[in-house]
């Protein structure tokens, strides 16, 4: 097997430090299948990070080898499979091109990427998705939405929704759709914000332009999302970490014989700026290490909770018949060689919940001053609409809000008395222990909200406009 150069690439919770390769049949008299299998014994019985040998795969199926090896990221694709999974790299489906949501009211349309078949429709954001192709849609699973809508491009497929007390029904032409995967916004301050949802093969140059977008603003310090990121190419992970690091090793990897073939970055620039990072457990791969160089290189803090810990490599290979092996080569290791795979990146400061992250980060970077405003389906920070939402609901009259969002807005540390059963929020000032009781703490999904009158109490600062579906929020940290 000839090897050809590495892509290094990485996706989902997969990190792919890979090339795709071909395995040539070794005859053409062996049936397809028969192939396949030799083809996969011999890779992974040469490559496998664990070891195994050729000699102890002898007489298994493809099932057999892959099952045995206890590998969740050693994957054998089926020709339809690795054209799903190659379109996915690319971060490409075909559809009706607008991001999906679901609340209570059951799935609806969050986003609409321009020049997409529902942009020209006329479907809106918010639109309520009641029906495809006349039958009632799912108002409980997004999956089973979204796999009615898309389909074969130049199908065409109509599509019902509710808007307000309206109903319409449009026809679309599904075409192919590059989902947009990284987001800027600028806040006041000089606080820079870039939201990067997925390492595909064009979200660097994407990178590079709203990097360049905000520096020409003025920007003076930079939050970087990648939560709920969870992978993609790591020549995107690698790309992006040359506006940080000028010179150094990106990621070390350690293959069956303890061999390190680094993965260097070479002619980049110091971005000389506060940067923070914004991880969560659901950042994986290539997020992990961006996020594991950047702490490294002390270019960046990490704002969040510890991340996947998908430390290990893949490496693609195509077979015979158009099918595909995925195969764990190596783990990696940060710059200074802190072990990921199942241990993840540990955060500077570390903040659970969404809400609470976002604002931790704008005070880091010099935003102390920070408004919340809810609506429907949008959350704003200082009129800035971002990834993060802010947990709140009525109940019984009475608003209550994520504890950790409000905790975070006053700047007081938040913890959990199991003994007590009570939210203890502490400050400078003292502790306020609030217990789970309906018309001062509830518990749901393992997230506790509190009563947001009986917070304000505790700390005046707190500013509420309740406006029934609009909420308006606003503390200065400390004051």
């Amino acid at each position: 097997m000839k090897k050809q150069p590495k892509l290094k690439t990485m996706k989902v919770t997969l990190a792919l430090a890979s090339a795709l390769m071909s395995v040539m049949p070794v005859s053409a008299v062996f049936a397809q299948e028969d192939l396949q299998t030799m083809q996969v014994r011999e890779i992974i019985g040469k490559l496998h990070v664990s070891g195994v040998t050729e000699e102890a795969l002898a007489g298994q199926s493809i099932k057999q080898m892959i099952d045995g090896l206890k590998d969740p990221y050693t994957v054998f694709f089926s020709q339809e499979e690795y054209s799903q999974f190659s379109s996915s790299l690319e971060n490409n489906y075909v559809g009706m091109g607008a991001r999906i949501g679901i609340d209570d009211k059951g799935v609806y349309l969050s986003e609409i990427f321009v020049g997409s078949p529902a942009e020209i429709a006329g479907l809106q954001r918010d639109d309520y998705v009641r029906a495809v192709d006349g039958v009632p849609a799912s108002t409980t699973s997004i999956d089973e939405v979204r796999n009615k809508i898309i389909g074969l491009e130049g199908t065409k497929v109509k599509v019902t929704v509710a808007r307000g007390d309206k109903e319409l029904t449009v026809e679309l032409t599904r075409k192919g759709v590059n989902v947009p995967e990284v987001y800027s916004k600028s806040f006041t301050n000089g606080v820079g914000y870039i939201q990067i949802t997925d390492f595909s093969s064009d979200a660097d140059e994407d990178f590079d332009k709203q990097l360049a977008t905000l520096q020409a603003k003025g920007l003076k310090s930079l939050i970087l999302d990648v939560r709920n990121n969870p992978g993609g190419l790591v020549d995107t992970a690698q790309n992006i970490a040359k506006h940080f690091v000028k010179e150094g090793v990106l990621i070390h990897t350690k293959d069956r014989n303890g061999v390190d073939d680094p993965v260097l970055i070479e002619g980049g620039t110091a971005l000389s700026i506060p940067v923070y990072i914004l991880a969560n457990e659901n950042s994986a791969s290539a997020s992990e290490v961006l996020s594991g160089a950047l702490q490294d290189y002390n270019v960046a803090k990490v704002i969040g909770m510890q991340t996947y810990g998908k430390g290990s490599v893949q490496q693609l290979y195509q077979l015979d018949n158009n099918s595909a092996l995925k195969v764990t080569i190596e783990e990696y290791l940060t710059p200074n060689k802190r072990k990921v795979n199942k241990v993840g990146i540990t955060p500077d400061i570390k903040v659970d919940g969404p809400a609470a992250q976002m604002i931790t980060a704008l005070h880091t970077a010099g935003i102390p001053d920070v408004q919340v405003d809810i609506s429907n389906h949008t959350v704003k920070f200082n009129g800035v609409e971002v990834g993060s939402g802010f947990g709140s609901f009525h109940e019984n009259g009475k608003l209550f809000a994520t504890s950790r969002g409000l905790a975070a807005l006053v700047g007081a540390n938040i913890t959990w008395n199991e003994a007590n059963r009570t939210v203890d929020i502490s400050d400078s000032k003292g502790t306020h222990a609030i217990p789970v009781e309906a018309d001062k703490l509830i518990i749901e999904n393992g997230a506790s909200y509190v009563n947001v009158d009986l917070f304000a109490q505790y700390f005046p600062q707190l500013q509420v406009n309740d406006q029934g579906e609009n909420v308006s929020i606003r503390a200065v940290k400390g004051n």
